[in-house]
């Protein structure tokens, strides 16, 4: 080795270690990459400055260079100098007294090892650390432990070959009576050697459970020294244990709940204690449902997390705290588990907390409504009046964090529910209008946003307010907070949204306003205005129309290209919401624009995430150890792609053929995004690619679709292409795809290019889809067992949550529209289907899968057309039963359901007609028409009487049915009903004379209602009475 050599690189490294200028770490930077690390000399170089230099940062930084350099040089030193290495750095890490240093050349053991071991060389390496791991002296145990942490993430598998005498070794460190830091070590590499713990080896699981115990008392032993960082470590460690496949610590489970929540709980902790501790809550809720819900403690978890909701926040709110973490455990419980074992509890904490005369506790009670809302949707639904009333008085207390949260509570709630709260607007919008005049800006921000969620379906309600409301918004607009500004500009499009035509007066000044902000450069507030101009401008334009806005479009186009141009994402996402919507409003004419937008958005599609991390250094990356980079993706660029997934789908469908040149190179993007890390980017993909399928159904103009299989009916060549690029690929997706929403959004998607272009789509992939389907309604399919470790884990309640449910409804109405593609092609479909549809239909189900069964098999009544008829001894009891259910959801989709099958069924039902028709009654009374149950039942007596009218006691029947009309909700039920009213008056029933006053009536008002539908020969005829 030359000395010389050894001399000058230590030099260099002096200089980048206690470097002052980035013009100096760019010149030694490049002058070491091309002078000293091209050769496999700087290998023993760097390690002797590692172990010899008088300064540890420069032992260090030549630890942590030669780490790097190992990969590439190791093989080609000489085995002499390569055994006198080895015995070198074994010596140096016993005599460093520095820790980082010996951390550092941990690293270096184990890069070397990771080449020497699978090539039977450093035999007696294993043996030495054990000898460290057993010294008297905690130092050396300290060096063994880590360099054996270390080893398992280089050479896990071969050190897995000897689990049980690590299990002895780490069951010794594990309680090392004298270092702390032995102790963690030990933990540590415990979570790591988790890794390779067969789930099928019991002996091994159980061994590992035993250490469960000691591995908690460590983490106590940290909490209560108030050592943090150490503390960290292990919370990170039993973290990634619990996405593990192996249940490792299942029988502990209980034990770490009630420790994780007592020091979550204890106010004496630090916070970033408690927060740990919180968060491994919310971490056990994600992936251990299943073991939640076995132990039966939802609830008394729900108690024990509320009293911390009600604790101070910091006044920086992306800091995380106690009680915002507190808030998270309870909104992912909300979602993970049914809303009748959640929210219930939920709420009676918050209407105690709403009297109490701490205002925090009200705040508390505000916020934990607000969080708990998402999981309990359906749920909460019918409460809505009891829900805004609560919301109100919280909009009404004196204090101020509280009325900020009951803003925060109302536009959640305004969020999920924008109709049904949108109802309330006499009593919400003079709260809430004069909160957005508050002297504290916080208010005024939460109130206008709340205002916007509220805005967005008010409808015609809205008009009474806007010259008041436009008012107000157009000042917070010109000289409100600064982060009002975007949230009132927001809430002018839901006014212009909300108004229609009524917004016109204001629409020259909005767009004059709206144009200046998507102009405005300058700092991250600035741009976030622009970004939300741009978005405000094409709703805008939806609500005025083509003609009001084509004069400024050219303009507001090239604005939003121009905000493209800028390095913000914001403003690129941004931009991308406008094409797609202007592509919608104006179709063909926004073609012109494809020239730069098509390329824009391949432009992203085609973007790495990963590209953002990566280093310009130079060095050859296979160098780059992963301890020196930065974990994860650019989750910008991910929601970048997202969003321009979105927008591609709608872009394509508005301009069609305009848009072909580019149909292949995106094509081939989107099939790439289906295997993206994220789910909302897989999930914007799958829409994006059954909109190109659709679109070239449209362009070829087809004939219309007919039922049945073989095809009737034959497809475009380009449709056919597409469908098969799209459904394989969306397929292969599926077979493991974890994420609910993007199975429920890809079972709507089917659901929908069945509807639109037939059964072509899937003609070729019904095995397939109908597997994928079958495993949702087993609850078989991976989306629905990643949080349950094995059969055990799999909840036997016959409740869901939201989420679990509208994934199960989205399936439902997959296998009815394939009924309605297939016809009596469905039948060997129906059969596999019929018993687990049919499951969800009994009593003891929740009512959202007890109204989804029903109503999916009302629709296969409905589609399936003559070869229902089979089915008739399993359906008819099942819609009988349902309308006799307390529910008006279940009794509607029955009552559809009875009507439906006896149109399309080939058997005689009429003796069945009395038992239908008091089963009817009750529904066909209601004074409202609540879930259409009304509108249904009449559907259902219409059917009756087309199909034998003679069976239908008339005289009884009619004035009962007539007074349920005219349709109100569901108007397809219009299409029986009319046809029926035809019926009996063509054939001057005499039943109908007694009743024709009232008839006559209902027909003037249905026929001046434009939603009214008629077949065209019941419209003539009626039109000539």
């Amino acid at each position: 080795m030359d000395p010389q050599f050894v001399s000058s690189l230590q030099d260099r490294l002096q200089q980048l270690a206690f470097a002052s200028d980035t013009e100096t770490l760019q010149t030694v930077t490049a002058s070491l990459g091309q002078q000293y690390y091209t050769t496999p000399a700087c290998i023993p170089a760097l390690l002797t400055v590692a172990k010899d230099c008088e300064q540890w940062q420069v032992r260090q930084l030549a630890a942590v260079e030669l780490r790097k350099r190992v990969p590439k040089f190791w093989d080609e030193i000489e085995d002499a100098v390569q055994q006198q290495m080895r015995e070198a750095i074994l010596k140096a890490i016993i005599d460093e007294s520095n820790d980082l240093v010996r951390h550092s050349l941990a690293r270096v053991i184990s890069s070397i090892a990771k080449s020497d071991i699978p090539n039977q060389k450093w035999s007696d390496l294993i043996q030495f650390l054990y000898k460290c791991c057993q010294s008297p002296t905690s130092a050396h145990r300290e060096i063994g432990v880590y360099v054996l942490d270390s080893l398992f993430e280089t050479i896990g598998d071969t050190l897995s070959e000897h689990l049980q005498h690590l299990f002895e070794l780490f069951a010794v460190l594990i309680n090392d009576p004298e270092s702390l830091t032995v102790q963690v070590t030990t933990l540590e590499a415990l979570g790591k050697m988790a890794d390779y713990v067969d789930p099928d080896d019991r002996s091994a699981v159980n061994t590992f459970q035993g250490l469960v115990p000691p591995m908690v008392q460590v983490l106590q032993k940290c909490l209560a020294g108030g050592e943090e960082e150490f503390a960290q470590r292990c919370f990170e460690v039993f973290n990634g244990m619990l996405i593990l496949e192996a249940p490792l610590l299942n029988r502990h489970f209980g034990d770490l709940i009630e420790f994780s929540i007592s020091v979550g709980s204890n106010q004496e902790l630090e916070d970033s204690l408690r927060v740990m501790a919180l968060n491994f809550l919310v971490w056990t809720t994600t992936y251990k449902r299943g073991r939640l819900q076995k132990l039966k403690i939802v609830k008394p978890l729900v108690d024990r997390v509320m009293p911390i909701t009600a604790q101070e926040d910091p006044e920086d709110e992306e800091e995380d705290s106690p009680s915002r973490v507190a808030l998270r455990v309870l909104n992912v419980l909300s979602t993970s588990f049914p809303p009748q074992q959640v929210f219930p509890v939920v709420i009676a904490h918050v209407l105690q907390y709403m009297q109490n005369s701490d205002p925090m506790f009200r705040k508390g009670a505000m916020l934990s409504l607000a969080i708990t809302i998402e999981g309990s949707v359906d749920y909460i639904r019918p409460q809505i009046g009891d829900i805004v009333t609560l919301i109100c008085a919280g909009l009404s207390d004196s204090d101020t964090a509280v009325r900020r949260a009951a803003c925060m509570a109302l536009g959640c709630i305004a969020d999920e529910l924008d109709e049904e709260v949108a109802r309330y607007h006499e009593k919400l919008m003079p709260m809430i209008f004069s909160m957005t005049s508050d002297s504290n800006p916080t208010i005024v921000k939460y109130a206008t946003n709340a205002l916007d969620c509220i805005l967005e379906s008010m409808g015609d309600a809205s008009l009474a307010y806007l010259p008041q409301l436009m008012e107000r918004l157009v000042a917070l607009l010109e000289s409100g907070p600064t982060e009002v500004k975007p949230i009132a500009l927001s809430a002018i499009g839901s006014a212009a949204h909300s108004s229609g035509e009524a917004f016109a007066p204001y629409f020259n000044e909005v767009v004059a306003r709206i144009k200046h902000a998507m102009a405005l450069t300058g700092d991250d507030d600035t741009l976030a205005l622009r970004g939300v101009a741009t978005d405000t401008i094409s709703t805008v334009a939806e609500a005025a129309g083509r003609d009001a806005f084509r004069p400024h479009l050219d303009e507001c186009t090239q604005l939003a290209m121009q905000g493209m141009e800028i390095d913000s994402a914001t403003l690129r996402e941004s931009a991308f919401c406008y094409v797609g919507v202007m592509s919608r409003v104006f179709e063909g004419e926004f073609a012109k624009y494809l020239s730069y937008i098509a390329p824009q958005i391949l432009q992203t599609l085609r973007m790495d995430e990963s590209s953002a991390f990566g280093y310009d250094s130079g060095e050859d990356p296979e160098m780059e150890d992963d301890d020196d980079m930065p974990l994860g993706f650019n989750t910008a660029i991910s929601d970048e792609k997202e969003v321009a997934a979105d927008a591609v789908g709608q872009l394509f469908a508005s301009t069609t053929t305009a848009f072909l040149p580019y149909v292949e190179e995106i094509t081939a993007e989107l099939i790439k995004l289906l295997d993206h890390f994220s789910d909302t980017a897989r999930k914007a993909a799958t829409v994006a690619l059954f909109t190109f399928v659709r679109t070239f159904s449209k362009i070829a103009s087809p004939d219309p679709w007919m039922p049945g299989v073989p095809l009737r009916v034959a497809i475009d060549e380009n449709t056919q292409s597409m469908i098969k690029l799209v459904l394989p690929a969306v397929l292969r997706m599926w077979e493991d795809e974890d994420d609910k929403m993007v199975v429920t959004q890809l079972c709507t998607e089917l659901r929908l290019i069945m509807k639109d272009v037939g059964p072509a789509t899937t003609i070729e992939y019904a095995d397939s889809i109908s597997k994928h389907l079958l495993e949702i309604f087993e609850k078989k399919a991976p989306c629905q067992t990643i949080d349950f470790e094995d059969d055990e884990d799999m909840p036997d309640e016959d409740e869901m949550a939201e989420l679990d449910s509208l994934l199960i409804c989205a399936a439902a109405d997959c296998v009815a529209e394939f009924a309605s593609a297939f016809g009596d092609a469905f039948e060997p479909i129906m059969d596999t289907f019929l018993p687990h549809i049919a499951g969800y239909a009994k009593p003891s189900v929740a009512v959202s899968e007890r109204a989804m069964a029903v109503g999916c098999l009302a629709e296969i009544a409905k589609n399936m057309g003559p070869g229902i008829t089979k089915y008739a001894e399993a359906l008819f009891p099942i819609f009988m039963s349902a309308l006799q259910d307390k529910h008006a959801e279940v009794q509607s989709n029955a009552a559809y359901g009875v009507g439906a099958f006896i149109e399309t069924a080939t058997i005689d039902a009429s003796p069945y007609f009395g038992d239908v028709l008091k089963a009817l009654f009750p529904l066909i009374q209601m004074t409202d028409n609540t879930n259409n149950a009304r509108d249904n039942a009449a559907g259902c007596v219409a059917r009756l009487i087309l199909e034998n009218a003679d069976a239908v006691p008339l005289s009884d029947v009619l004035p009962a049915w007539i007074g349920a009309l005219p349709i109100r909700g569901d108007h397809l039920e219009d299409l029986p009903v009319y046809d029926a009213v035809c019926y009996l008056l063509k054939n001057k029933r005499s039943e109908v004379e007694a009743c024709l006053p009232a008839l006559m009536a209902v027909l003037k008002q249905a026929m001046s209602d434009p939603d009214t539908l008629f077949t065209e020969e019941s419209r003539q005829y009626l039109g000539s009475l």
